[in-house]
């Protein structure tokens, strides 16, 4: 009796997302042009500079739509949400001196979160939560003058990564001796 393997299908699905436009290692050659041109740009037209992080971002965001890689939603977040922070503080006076930033890049996190979703495969690790929850309570902070709930989001943070952390040791020890 004769084993066949069978493909991947994920595999396979994954080398379709861009197959059909362009094969998926160009993706990231365009992209590489596309920032080149961006900080190009930036540098030749008067007050453009402050949108390079944010159109940075947005290549990134458009190369995640195309190839459906964690990697570029990762990218794609963090960079939209520290773009759309540098953006709000170039055009918008801050009285709270930080909080717009904070808050955009909390938001970049979370997007990191949700774009996992749409990742092929999907990646719902809540990790982009962590960095997110704690800039918010940075800009929380910020705004009602509370340096202690800093402490505080960080302390309870801690305490859910242990507690967590436990139950993955403990999930991996009975598989193990299931094994």
């Amino acid at each position: 009796m004769t084993t066949q393997t069978q493909p991947d299908t994920k595999a396979a699905e994954r080398g379709r997302h861009v197959q059909a436009i362009l094969p998926e290692k160009s993706v990231a050659g365009l992209v590489l042009i596309a920032i080149g041109l961006i900080i190009v740009i930036s540098r030749l037209v008067p007050g453009t500079g402050e949108y390079v992080l944010l159109a940075v971002g947005l290549t990134c965001l458009v190369a995640f739509a195309l190839t459906r890689e964690y990697g570029w939603a990762v990218a794609a977040g963090i960079i939209c949400g520290l773009g759309v922070g540098v953006v709000l503080s170039t055009h918008f006076s801050d009285p709270s001196d930080g909080m717009a930033f904070m808050l955009s890049l909390a938001g970049g996190f979370a997007a990191v979160w949700i774009l996992g979703f749409a990742a092929d495969p999907a990646e719902n690790s809540p990790w982009p939560l962590v960095p997110a929850a704690i800039l918010a309570a940075v800009a929380i902070s910020i705004v009602t003058d509370t340096p202690g709930l800093v402490d505080g989001v960080i302390a309870v943070i801690a305490v859910v990564l242990v507690l967590f952390g436990l139950r993955a040791f403990r999930l991996g020890r009975i598989e193990r001796a299931q094994a």
